[in-house]
């Protein structure tokens, strides 16, 4: 009977299955055919595109004369809606919306100069973010994580016709709302002057629509394109009024400038997009003709940037996009605002040495991309590369914009200078490049003479040729007590090629010739030209060199920038010069410019074989009178240089500690091993072992883990690996997190272990009750050690101290940097909290194992002996300690001092109270002896083992 029911529940159970299976598959059948005819009402391409381009029957020819080239790039604006919204956090709107367009196949068609095409269209844009630093101010950063990032790719197909040169195109795409519902979107495209040749005037425009009704969710607004065509372009603009040079343009002589190369073209040097600084003539404000757009776009242009769009084939020739914005961080990284930009293109004159350009506004592009066009082409510029640097000019590319309209005509303009600084980059370089000395004078005046060692000295300083003499420095405003970051680069070393700034090849013609210029190598003294980069985020500066727009937040426009001149003496290894910067005006038109050359910057190196981190001390002052508007308070320079010796070294260092790393957390894995077998070996040990002692220890191996969890799985593109690759060490940082987790996993194992057998036992509750002691005097020593250990770790740099203003970097620098220091400490002294617990207990029993509590021990304290070793025999470089980490625990002469005895004591300790007992060195009044009960013991369970006296 039972048989037959269970018979007859099993095939009604089968029964109802094929039903639903039945039914389902009846429904997803009507869903395909829906969804199928749903489509092919939505690509129909006679019903969208027709009226546009005719469709007609392609052939199996492939045709390649497409205007496009395989990869097109261009703009777009819209689209919002279907694209990747940002998280939910302060943020700016898109400041980068990019397409590309690729074609994949173009097939003739049985009409005559019509095509099918076949490709795909993607949208990207990128987001930036606001967060807040500080009360009253932000900081705009950029987010380069991939899921702040919207991208939209939709397949096209659709048919061009060469005649009109429109293309339409139906295709499809798949996005996300912002509900995460998946959405179907389908869309037409319809492009305009895709011809087959193209000047300075043809611009490719364009919109998608959507194919949706407008109250369906797969509903988008319009986007519309914009893209420069590349393919037959005919340079008509140059050819016809550049034939003579530059017209109207100011006349340099060819020697000024250096000439190109045959193997090196204008297209080589201004691949990319390249930015530079804007200098007015005279003082320019709102009422005077400074702006070549006019006040309306409410903002005079400190920067220009010119993005090369495409070479010619002679490489003589290029076209640019021109864009003139506000001194603004996320210019770098936004798409061009089109209304504030010029399209030019631009030929090589190589008889006076300079780059000519011919540039049109583009007009219309704010209200929709697909209405842009190209006018009034009345706008030049011309670039050159100075063949002769100094101490006020230290550009290589200069040059110039000016209007060509009549001063009294509508649109014109005065002529603006423009010239790459540090601030915008200086990388463009040529062969042939001088640097003149024209302050030495001042520099014998200001400097003092220093006794010149002899040859035979023990100490050796950075010699002037080498790459130890240029140095990351930290300036230190002794009014304020405020810190700020910089960089100190060499320009020039007489007349030799600098093997850090290539530009300065070496040539006997370059040598000066103004003997109170010539260097005197048989004494050691060397001619140094220095730039010298300040940028003032958290530097409280006063006097002249206080920034004059104090409510910007840009790390590029209130850069101080200062080149410097003098003398290098190899022998004693002291820095002298005089140096020289550009001040902007009070005008916030950034009109005029003055240049201070009051300026006196003293180095002194220390020699190679010093181990101290800031080997390089100097200062900024100002020789002017303190009661003039550009004096200030002088600035100390704490500097930090690595010789090769030292990169050597340090790689060495590296790799060792990597293997002693690995070493260490192996004998801390044998170690535990011990212990387990110890507690499962003798039953009764386990609960005499302090639970809080052993959570400390898990913790201890937990937190690094997670610390740096994303090491085991990705690569940390911003680790400081400047000396080494980086794909073998972070392999060898994943096999010490790997042997950690091992370590971690015993710990856990050992800690379930001693939990069970203190909940099993009998004599659990006295347990309990030594433990919750032993946690009331642990918790508040340990709350009071945060609390001086914080103070201390805080006051030890001087940027945390200065910086904690700034929110960011307290909680990440101050709060979180002093936390992991003091989690290490507390680890150093694991063995505390047994020690409390024997006392309370006052137990006698062999609860840890020797080679436990010894061997952890050792583990803990070797680092700290290290560190004594380390510091005395290797120079410290942050960011590459891979053992005894400074950023996890307390590394100083007097810590690892101390905490090397401390870590010894406990184990002492720990030794005689499981020898003598937990009580043995208080009075004799405090060891009073715990009367243990006798209890008869399990044939499985052995007594705890104690010493025989």
């Amino acid at each position: 009977m039972s048989m037959v029911m269970d018979c007859s529940i099993f095939c009604r159970t089968k029964l109802c299955y094929i039903n639903a299976f039945f039914f389902l598959f009846i429904i997803s059948s009507f869903t395909c055919l829906h969804v199928a005819f749903s489509t092919a009402n939505e690509f129909d391409y006679g019903l969208h595109c027709n009226s546009v381009v005719h469709k007609s029957k392609p052939a199996d020819e492939e045709f390649n004369i497409m205007p496009f080239p395989v990869r097109q790039n261009g703009y777009f604006s819209g689209g919002d809606t279907v694209l990747n919204n940002p998280p939910s956090r302060s943020y700016s709107a898109p400041k980068s919306k990019t397409l590309l367009f690729e074609t994949h196949h173009v097939f003739t068609t049985d009409a005559d100069d019509v095509f099918m095409v076949e490709g795909n269209l993607i949208f990207q844009t990128s987001f930036y973010y606001e967060h807040s630093i500080s009360s009253g101010s932000s900081f705009v950063i950029s987010s380069s994580d991939s899921s702040d990032r919207g991208t939209l790719d939709f397949d096209f197909q659709g048919f061009w016709s060469r005649t009109t040169g429109k293309l339409c195109m139906v295709g499809s795409s798949y996005a996300y709302s912002k509900e995460g519902k998946l959405l179907h979107l389908a869309a037409v495209l319809k492009i305009n002057n895709l011809q087959s040749s193209s000047n300075i005037s043809t611009l490719v425009t364009g919109t998608m629509d959507s194919l949706s009704s407008a109250n369906d969710p797969n509903h988008f607004e319009q986007i519309s394109l914009l893209m420069f065509p590349q393919v037959n372009y005919a340079y008509t603009m140059i050819s016809n009024q550049f034939s003579e040079g530059c017209p109207r343009g100011t006349d340099v002589q060819p020697m000024s400038s250096l000439r190109l190369s045959q193997t090196r073209t204008i297209c080589d040097m201004l691949g990319g997009s390249n930015a530079f600084e804007l200098e007015y003539t005279g003082s320019c404000n709102s009422s005077k003709s400074c702006n070549p757009f006019g006040d309306g776009i409410g903002y005079l242009p400190s920067v220009v940037s010119l993005s090369m769009i495409q070479c010619s084939n002679d490489r003589l020739s290029l076209r640019f996009l021109i864009e003139f914005r506000n001194d603004s961080y996320q210019g770098y990284y936004s798409s061009p605002n089109l209304n504030t930009s010029l399209i030019g293109e631009g030929s090589w004159d190589a008889k006076k040495n300079r780059l000519c350009i011919i540039a049109c506004r583009i007009y219309d592009a704010s209200s929709s991309l697909e209405k842009s066009h190209v006018g009034d082409c009345t706008t030049r510029l011309s670039l050159r590369f100075p063949a002769v640097l100094s101490i006020r000019n230290t550009s290589t590319t200069a040059g110039e914009i000016w209007s060509v309209k009549p001063r009294n005509e509508g649109g014109f303009f005065d002529r603006i200078e423009f010239r790459n600084t540090a601030r915008y980059g200086g990388g463009i370089q040529l062969q042939g490049l001088k640097y003149v000395y024209t302050k030495m004078d001042e520099v014998k005046k200001s400097c003092p003479k220093k006794n010149s060692r002899s040859k035979s000295s023990r100490e050796h300083y950075p010699d002037g040729y080498s790459g130890d003499m240029s140095f990351s420095i930290s300036i230190i405003n002794g009014s304020k007590g405020s810190i700020g970051w910089g960089s100190s680069d060499i320009l020039a070393i007489d007349d030799q090629q600098y093997q850090r700034f290539p530009s300065l090849l070496p040539s006997s013609s370059l040598k000066p010739k103004n003997p109170g210029v010539e260097s005197d190598s048989s004494s050691g003294l060397l001619n140094v030209s220095y730039k010298i980069s300040i940028p003032p985020l958290s530097l409280e500066l006063d006097g002249g060199l206080k920034p004059v727009n104090q409510s910007s937040y840009d790390y590029l426009q209130t850069k101080i920038q200062i080149s410097a001149e003098g003398v290098y003496d190899t022998t004693t290894g002291s820095l002298c010069m005089v140096g020289c910067r550009r001040s902007s005006s009070d005008s916030k038109s950034f009109s005029s410019h003055s240049i201070d050359c009051d300026i006196l910057v003293q180095v002194n190196f220390l020699p190679l074989n010093s181990n101290k981190r800031n080997n390089i001390k100097g200062s900024i002052e100002s020789t002017r009178e303190k009661t003039d508007n550009l004096y200030f308070k002088p600035l100390q320079i704490l500097g930090t240089s690595y010789s090769r010796s030292w990169v050597g070294e340090s790689i060495w260092r590296m790799d060792f500690e990597m293997i002693v790393s690995v070493v260490s957390n192996t004998l801390a894995i044998i170690f535990v091993a011990f212990q387990i077998f110890h507690v499962r070996k003798h039953r009764g040990i386990g609960p005499m072992v302090s639970l809080l002692m052993l959570v400390i220890l898990v913790l201890g191996h937990l937190i690094p883990l997670v610390l740096n969890l994303e090491a085991m799985f990705i690569q940390d593109s911003e680790r400081l690996v400047l000396i080494r690759g980086g794909t073998w060490l972070e392999m060898n940082e994943v096999i010490i997190r790997v042997v950690t987790m091992v370590a971690f996993l015993l710990q856990v194992r050992l800690l379930m272990l001693s939990w069970t057998a203190r909940c099993s036992t009998e004599k659990k509750k006295t347990l309990w009750i030594a433990e919750k002691r032993g946690l009331y005097v642990c918790i508040p020593v340990y709350v009071i050690g945060a609390i001086i250990a914080f103070s201390v770790k805080s006051r030890q740099n001087v940027h945390q101290a200065v910086r904690a203003r700034q929110s960011w970097y307290y909680i990440d620098e101050v709060i979180l940097g002093s936390s992991r220091a003091y989690a290490g400490l507390i680890l150093d002294a694991f063995l505390f909290p047994q020690i409390i617990f024997n006392i309370f207990h006052n137990s006698r029993e062999l609860a840890l194992c020797r080679l436990f509590y010894i061997g952890i021990t050792l583990v803990r304290l070797v680092p700290h002996g290290y560190d004594l070793y380390r510091a005395n025999n290797y120079v410290d470089v942050d960011g590459t300690y891979i053992y005894a980490d400074h950023g996890s625990d307390y590394y100083s002469t007097a810590c690892d001092f101390i905490i090397i005895v401390l870590g010894i004591f406990f184990a002492v300790v720990i030794h005689y109270q499981q020898r003598l007992g937990g009580r043995y060195f208080l009075s004799k009044r405090f060891q009073e002896s715990v009367i243990d009960e006798e209890h008869p013991v399990d044939s499985e369970e052995q007594l705890p083992l104690k010493y025989s006296t």
